[in-house]
């Protein structure tokens, strides 16, 4: 199958998880196919994207944490409007990601012979940029913006971690919590954002479409070995090879809000829309 019929059949199977097809407002949550992936709703409307040097600096203090290099990269603080979209509520797992390599003939993980980083639900890695471009074509979606992966952690109240203000080493996997590995996607649920996307501090770098200083990519929400004050809403971060996989590094999709909602309201015969529980 070529890469515009998966995108096809990706496209008509989007379906809701509750209520008729149509209704308004947005539906708070939907499910892409063919890869089966939960996604929450984030509001159109404005918010406040980036950070002020003097504010990083008093937080760090705060947080008795040493400076890093990658926090004088944060955008400057400011307000970014956003039209709605949906993301996806969970980072790709390696089962969604092995039903896309066995149905799309994608390219394997570099780490898919090593049982440590391969349980169903933890999240994919050892994929880079082109790898993950592919799955969310192939599910009928895209890799979020730096913006929109921002609002969907970060909500409209400027908070600094997905889930406030509140220093909390335990909301999220990072390096304090000793696993030193990713670990089953959603297991940390004190962390998730105001939307309901989880993961979004922790556990493996998230891939977006924005670049860094030229074509680098950028990449977002810290990982298991990275400390409280890595996984703030605000800090970016760009490889320095994006086309090689490391255990660090995963992704989710977004899809826009009008696209889901006219496919919503006019789904394929052949793929009805289904009715949640």
């Amino acid at each position: 199958m070529n890469t515009t019929s998966w995108m096809g059949a990706a496209v008509v199977a989007l379906v809701l998880i509750g209520g008729v097809a149509d209704a308004q407002p947005l539906a708070s949550r939907v499910v892409s196919q063919p890869d089966g992936a939960e996604m929450v709703v984030v509001p159109e409307g404005s918010f406040t994207f980036g950070a002020k040097q003097e504010e990083i600096k008093a937080l760090l203090k705060k947080l008795k944490a040493g400076w890093a290099d990658i926090y004088a990269g944060e955008h400057k603080k400011q307000t970014v409007t956003l039209p709605a979209f949906y993301i996806d509520r969970l980072e790709v797992t390696n089962e969604q990601y092995n039903r896309f390599v066995g149905a799309a003939k994608g390219k394997p993980s570099r780490f898919a012979r090593y049982p440590q980083l391969n349980a169903p639900k933890q999240p994919v890695v050892g994929i880079g940029w082109k790898d993950a471009e592919a799955y969310c074509r192939w599910s009928g979606k895209r890799l979020p913006t730096e913006e929109e992966w921002e609002k969907a952690a970060r909500g409209t109240d400027a908070r600094t971690w997905p889930w406030g203000n509140e220093s909390d080493e335990k909301a999220f996997n990072g390096k304090a919590a000793e696993y030193s590995a990713p670990v089953a996607v959603g297991s940390f649920p004190r962390g998730d954002s105001t939307y309901g996307a989880a993961d979004m501090a922790g556990n493996v770098w998230e891939m977006t479409s924005s670049t860094w200083q030229g074509d680098a990519k950028t990449m977002r929400g810290g990982s298991f070995l990275n400390r409280l004050a890595d996984v703030r809403v605000t800090v970016r971060w760009a490889p320095d090879d994006p086309s090689r996989g490391t255990n660090w590094l995963g992704f989710r999709c977004a899809v826009d809000a009008g696209m889901a909602q006219t496919l919503y309201g006019k789904p394929s015969p052949a793929e009805p829309a289904k009715k949640g529980p």
